[in-house]
């Protein structure tokens, strides 16, 4: 399992809207303060060091999530792992779609069209649709009640973790990356303790999830939210009144309730899309745990989870050029666009390399040291999900020129055809091949997003820079759903 899996809500996305967040760092403010006289807001920080703190939180978290998993195998048994595996693969598509990358959405508000409280009110009915939705599919898919337990634990604890993530998506409005980052450290090392003394005192999965919500919830109380209110008391940049109040007291319901859902519907598209990444990586566990049951898929998932730092690294080195590539390619420099590129791909097809060697000579090993013997008898699959991982990286790479060029329409299509190249594969390998099979579609998965990738950052470059100027003069973003409250 990718990073992407197991932290949709902290890791990429933090990365890639960054470099959004980086462009104009808001002034410093004063704003009088009920609890404290004068606050003083501070300026943000450099690109480097938001990417130095971001960059280090991921790390420490990707991480602890892996010691996490170490945890369920090392304490617990492969059965536990597949439960927390059929947790995460059910939760997350669900909240990937509800959360509709807000996070996104108000890291680029830089005109503050909306308010905190706005992003955070819409995210908590969002989460608690999710939390409503997975409680439906846990009751009605006739799952063990012990099961149907673990996935409502794991829910919990994501859900929490959204509220966190819109805390993020405000530190990176104002620049204060280093507050995300030391929130991911300090959720991440609560996670593996939690989840560690919740086996050890229990040997149940279950209250090691219960334990994880509970310190996201202290980690969100006595971190995040007090952190963020000295950003969420910054006024407004524009002179509109935002919240409602300049309607009509009897309306003022009304113009909330219009605000929230002009927000829903803007944001919309980007949960598609991130909820279509999601099902994708998660599609062999699907197809696995039906045929094979929670012992098998807990062996893929944490052999899966060996992968995540191929992936954390290719997707930070591809994030983190966005902003340069972005300016190339608005700049009409084509040229120099696409040799950025190249390097980059040059650098994702090294690693690539780099990992499959070491799965190669010393897969089973590793899988010894870390899981048990019982893991290092599937090797292959290890080598096979390593050379699956390579093949996303450099998709990843392309997708991020795609997202440089600020074509973010066509993405929807192209991850549609990923997903169903997946569903397709598992549903043909899976069956016969086991564990192999669900590897080999990722790999089939993999292949299909790194050509249609390739197709249109072809196109990209082939194409007048002029046709992109056109259709941004055709639909400005700043236009887009602007309130006349």
């Amino acid at each position: 399992m990718s990073v992407k899996e197991f932290i949709p809500l902290a890791a990429p996305d933090v990365a890639l809207n960054e470099s959004v967040a980086q462009v104009t760092p808001p002034p410093a403010a004063r704003r009088k303060s009920p609890d404290a006289g004068t606050l003083v807001v501070p300026s943000g920080l450099s690109l480097r060091s938001n990417f130095a703190w971001v960059l280090s939180g991921n790390l420490v978290y990707a991480a602890c999530q892996w010691g996490v998993v170490v945890a369920l195998a090392k304490l617990g048994s492969s059965f536990m792992v597949g439960q927390f595996s059929l947790g995460l693969a059910i939760a997350t598509p669900v909240f990937m779609f509800t959360n509709l990358h807000l996070r996104a959405v108000q890291a680029t508000d830089a005109r503050r069209l909306y308010t905190f409280a706005e992003y955070l009110h819409l995210r908590m009915v969002m989460t608690l649709a999710a939390m409503l939705v997975i409680a439906g599919i846990a009751w009605f898919g006739q799952y063990e009640r012990r099961t149907a337990a673990v996935i409502l634990a794991v829910a919990l604890a994501k859900g929490i973790e959204t509220l966190s993530d819109i805390h993020y998506g405000l530190f990176q409005l104002n620049d204060r990356l280093d507050q995300t980052g030391r929130s991911m450290m300090l959720r991440g090392l609560l996670s593996v303790v939690a989840v560690s003394a919740g086996l050890y005192l229990t040997g149940d999965v279950f209250w090691g999830c219960a334990g994880l919500a509970l310190v996201w919830l202290v980690a969100l109380l006595y971190f995040d939210v007090r952190r963020g209110r000295r950003f969420a008391a910054r006024p407004p940049e524009s002179g509109r009144r935002l919240d409602g109040t300049g309607c009509g007291h009897l309306s003022r319901l009304v113009c909330g309730f219009q605000r929230q859902w002009r927000l829903m519907y803007l944001a919309l598209p980007l949960g598609i899309v991130t909820t279509m990444a999601s099902i994708n990586l998660n599609m062999p566990r699907y197809f696995i745990h039906t045929r094979l049951g929670e012992h098998q898929l807990g062996i893929f998932s944490a052999m899966a989870y060996a992968t995540v730092a191929m992936t954390l690294v290719s997707d930070s080195l591809g994030h983190s050029a966005i902003p340069g590539m972005s300016r190339l390619y608005a700049g009409g420099r084509l040229a120099e666009f696409r040799s950025l590129l190249l390097r980059l791909l040059a650098v994702g097809g090294v690693l690539g390399l780099a990992g499959l060697a070491v799965a190669q000579v010393m897969g089973a090993r590793l899988l010894t040291i870390f899981y048990s013997p019982e893991y290092a008898a599937h090797s292959r699959v290890f080598l096979l999900l390593m050379f699956a991982m390579a093949i996303h990286s450099a998709a990843c790479i392309l997708t991020s020129g795609i997202m440089s060029a600020r074509r973010f329409g066509i993405q929807v299509p192209m991850y549609g055809l990923v997903l169903g190249c997946s569903a397709l594969a598992c549903a043909r390998w899976v069956p016969g091949a086991g564990l192999a099979g669900g590897a080999m579609a990722m790999m089939a998965a993999a292949a299909v997003h790194l050509l249609l990738a390739a197709v249109i950052v072809g196109y990209l470059l082939l194409a007048p820079v002029k046709r992109s100027s056109a259709a941004g003069a055709r639909r400005p973003v700043s236009t887009i759903w602007q309130p006349d409250l």
